[in-house]
């Protein structure tokens, strides 16, 4: 449970670093617009932290980063912990590449995956630090309330006290406004016009939520910043409200408001539900240099912020396209007296039982008398129906197949070392290669397409054949060659 639970929460968490990324760009587009845009902009960070599920729509953010489709978006599967050589999906493929690398391959004839020991870990190791945080937030809120206990009501909802150095809100559903007991009249007016934004816009209660969401994700220090600076916009964007309100003339006694209140630091920091504070110096800054914004700048700040909202709120929408399989074809040995079981060796999935095909035929012309070991296989699933592969040894496919097309002979595909694929060719594509050479496989011959050729990998021929070389390639060049041989892959060698 507590494992499925961890997986849930680091798919949300890189789901939400990359909309925190993206709100971080559209606030240098929004510099000059109304902090309230940016601050509507991190309400979409909170919702992609807490909810793992989202719509879908031909264009989203998330789908330009070639994130996996659906409602709720996996770069981690679940199931995880029970494949033979874990591997995640992720937009980034540097990234991707250095974490499968990583991540151990289960052990032969042993009980227990590594990865589900490393996620039973993890998982405890998670909900220990979001408990810490938890407590500590409630242990600062009761710190604070014990020190608000001598405060005097001034009028309704406002408490006067010696305890704290500037106004702030306390409450979620029930508010309470506490001010320096001396807090003179006319600043009174201004920091009172504040916090009552606050109020009136929900703040301490989003504020709340958010310090939750902060100890979901305690451990992503992308989360701690979206945290600060979204409580840096919430601040200016208050402080806008009350020059808006209250006119440009007040701007330099407001200013020096926040710069007296400033001096003192009694608040117990860090509570969430208890905040006033801010970048003093930031919000000085923001508020001498703040323009009432003109018509027609504030109509672009609320297109651009709320185009922006969609396509981060947007999960990229599933398509019924054809889901294709590549894999080389390879007699897997089995236990307790069976024999040799033909399966289909598929990067990043291991070995699988060839499914029921409508269709099984070569893809170009050659001696065909059905499938056997070393043949390269195009597996097409018609999209109408989920696909996904169930966890048996071997695995299986879900459905049936619409077609299996055998697209080249002499092929050998097994897992290496650090995630890695041991992938052997037919000698025919580099006939002078001999072990040790470097083996250049580019993408496109520009004979067959006409565009330049484009290096796919460079690697070390290990074993050189009669009729087979052996070479070692990453998950994703694995892929693209078998995806792409036949349709432009060629290789050359240096000895």
């Amino acid at each position: 449970m507590i494992e499925e639970l961890l997986i849930l929460v680091l798919n949300m968490s890189l789901t939400g670093s990359f909309i925190i990324l993206a709100v971080l760009l559209l606030r240098l587009l929004l510099r000059r617009a109304p902090r309230i845009f940016s601050y509507g902009l991190w309400v979409v960070v909170l919702f992609r932290l807490l909810c793992p599920v989202s719509f879908s729509a031909p264009i989203s953010f998330l789908g330009m980063l070639h994130a996996p489709a659906g409602g709720r978006i996996e770069y981690i599967p679940e199931n995880i912990g029970y494949m033979g050589q874990p591997e995640v999906e992720l937009p980034i493929p540097v990234m991707e590449e250095a974490i499968n690398r990583s991540l151990p391959a289960a052990v032969p004839m042993s009980s227990i995956n590594p990865m589900q020991v490393y996620l039973f870990i993890g998982g405890w190791i998670w909900l220990l630090g979001a408990g810490l945080m938890l407590l500590y937030g409630l242990g600062s809120l009761l710190v604070l309330r014990r020190r608000l206990g001598g405060a005097v009501r001034d009028a309704e909802g406002i408490y006067r006290t010696d305890q704290v150095a500037t106004p702030f809100v306390l409450g979620i559903f029930r508010y309470r406004i506490y001010v320096p007991e001396k807090l003179e009249p006319e600043k009174l007016a201004y920091m009172l016009l504040h916090e009552r934004t606050h109020i009136r816009r929900r703040d301490p209660l989003i504020r709340a939520v958010a310090y939750g969401a902060l100890c979901i994700h305690w451990f992503n220090p992308l989360v701690w910043a979206a945290f600060f600076l979204s409580g840096r916009d919430m601040e200016m964007s208050c402080d806008e409200a009350v020059i808006r309100k209250m006119g440009n003339h007040i701007k330099k006694e407001y200013s020096a408001s926040l710069l007296s209140m400033a001096t003192g630091h009694s608040r117990v920091r860090g509570i969430p539900l208890a905040f006033g504070e801010g970048d003093t110096g930031s919000r000085i800054r923001h508020v001498l240099g703040y323009r009432r914004p003109k018509l027609a700048a504030l109509g672009l700040g609320a297109l651009v912020a709320g185009i922006g909202a969609l396509l981060l709120l947007a999960n990229p929408r599933e398509t019924k396209e054809p889901v294709i399989f590549y894999g080389v074809l390879t007699e897997l040995s089995m236990e307790e007296g069976g024999g040799p079981r033909l399966v289909a060796t598929i990067p990043r999935q291991g070995e699988v039982e060839i499914p029921e095909a409508r269709e099984i035929s070569p893809y170009i012309e050659m001696d065909f008398s059905g499938l056997e070991a070393g043949q390269l296989v195009r597996i097409t699933f018609s999209g109408e129906e989920e696909v996904f592969i169930q966890e048996t040894y071997p695995a299986s496919f879900s459905v049936m197949a619409e077609r299996i097309e055998v697209m080249g002979l002499g092929f050998s595909l097994e897992h290496g070392e650090n995630g890695r694929w041991r992938l052997g060719i037919p000698r025919g594509m580099a006939p002078d290669a001999e072990a040790g050479d470097v083996l250049e496989i580019y993408h496109h011959d520009p004979a067959i397409d006409g565009q330049p050729a484009e290096l796919l990998a460079s690697t070390p021929v290990l074993e050189a054949e009669e009729y087979v070389l052996l070479v070692e390639l990453s998950t994703q060049e694995a892929e693209t060659f078998l995806a792409e041989f036949g349709f432009g892959i060629v290789c050359w060698t240096e000895g």
